[in-house]
């Protein structure tokens, strides 16, 4: 979730725990079913794209942004109404608002509307004032033709070599929209290089949380950069900015990932940079696998590793707190193994997971965002191939029932 805090003084901390919270292990975890109506249906013959971010506003909507590309259809039976082949289907427009009973409220944005839309539109927030923060990622173009196939003329050699694929798109800026979809700001370079020491570009910016007191918004830079940077929310200014254990950033190559090797002194890939209600940074440091804990000026406080042999895309890719004040809890989602993990948050210990792989309701497909709103539920965004946004409503806490939950249908919901 990109969520608005507004706090006092921060907690004090000790390593590996928040001794400010007060708060005792009693064994439960929040209780939660899967909502299969949720939302409503959009209306024929609009379809969703991926799903690359969610966020519940002040108000309890939800937002999320969507990728509405058409190389992100089939062309052969996906988005017939584009290509003038059938009636079903076109993509909606990138970002869509539900009230909390699922109906949608409004769509709006994309590309070719007069500002530069993300190549990988990538996570999305609502800042104090109500304006819509998006960022990006990176996107690798196919390349053009390929071996063999039909062609003009004569048939291609067998014995070519392949194309050469196009240089990588890299997001290298955010854009800021008010509620309703008008653009405001574009804060950064778009096309720039990937550079962690940039004032002035982003590399992959794909998350924002926002502290109203301090009028700062911390972002997650991200895909190809390696950093937290903290902007000033009103004028987009670069105020400071760290990289893993409050290092300096630094984009030197760390190679494929080991479990095995020593951790990492840098972000391999920062996809969530989340503020408590206590003034500390959840850091999401999803290439290996990790959460650290900053204060707010990234003084190192803290981390976990969870699911550490995952490899591929990692285990760790965004993160929400529970809606109780103190933020008992912490949801992760974990994309590789499509599980949603729930951790204590004063010890950073693993309680329990849910869901399973799959395409029906409480199932996962490329399992990227989560939020949570005022009453306790909790929204995810699959992106890729998934191309859904699920509810799974709060309905108490309970013991837990066991490591591995599976979808939590509600006829299978009795304690977790």
């Amino acid at each position: 979730m990109k969520r608005l805090i507004v706090r006092g003084a921060a907690a004090a901390v000790v390593a590996g725990s928040l001794a400010g919270c007060g708060i005792s292990d009693d064994g439960t975890v929040p209780l939660l079913e899967v909502d299969a109506l949720w939302p409503q249906p959009l209306e024929y013959p609009t379809i969703l794209g991926p799903v690359s971010g969610v966020t519940v506003a002040p108000d309890r909507n939800i937002l999320i942004v969507t990728i509405t590309s058409l190389d992100q259809f089939s062309a052969a039976n996906e988005i017939n109404v584009d290509t003038g082949t059938g009636e079903c289907c076109t993509p909606t427009e990138a970002v869509l608002e539900f009230a909390p009973d699922g109906s949608l409220v409004r769509q709006w944005g994309g590309p070719d509307q007069g500002y530069p839309w993300p190549s990988r539109p990538h996570g999305i927030g609502v800042d104090p004032d109500g304006n819509i923060w998006i960022g990006g990622a990176w996107y690798q173009p196919a390349p053009a033709g390929g071996r063999g196939g039909r062609g003009r003329g004569a048939a291609a050699d067998p014995n070519a070599p392949p194309p050469t694929p196009p240089a990588p798109v890299y997001d290298s800026h955010i854009l800021k929209f008010s509620r309703t979809g008008e653009h405001l700001a574009t804060i950064g370079t778009p096309g720039s290089a990937p550079n962690s020491s940039s004032t002035n570009s982003f590399g992959g910016p794909a998350d924002f949380s926002f502290d109203a007191d301090a009028g700062e918004v911390f972002v997650a830079d991200g895909y190809t950069n390696h950093r937290v940077v903290v902007l000033d929310v009103a004028t987009g200014a670069v105020k400071r900015s760290w990289g893993a254990y409050g290092n300096a950033p630094d984009d030197a190559p760390q190679g494929p990932y080991d479990p095995s090797a020593a951790p990492s002194q840098q972000f391999r890939t920062v996809t969530c940079a989340e503020l408590s209600n206590d003034g500390l940074v959840y850091v999401c440091d999803q290439g290996n696998n990790r959460i650290q804990v900053f204060e707010t000026d990234g003084t190192f406080v803290s981390e976990v590793v969870l699911k550490g042999s995952t490899r591929g895309n990692g285990a760790v890719r965004d993160i929400a707190f529970s809606s109780d004040p103190d933020q008992r809890w912490i949801y992760v989602t974990d994309g590789m193994n499509e599980r949603v993990h729930i951790l204590f948050r004063p010890t950073l210990t693993l309680k329990t997971s849910f869901g399973i792989g799959g395409r029906y309701p409480g199932n996962f497909r490329q399992l990227g965002g989560v939020a949570v709103d005022q009453q306790g539920n909790v929204y995810t965004a699959e992106d890729g191939q998934g191309r859904k946004v699920q509810k799974f409503r709060y309905i108490g806490v309970g013991p837990v029932a066991g490591p591995e939950l599976g979808p939590l249908h509600p006829q299978a919901t009795g304690g977790m």
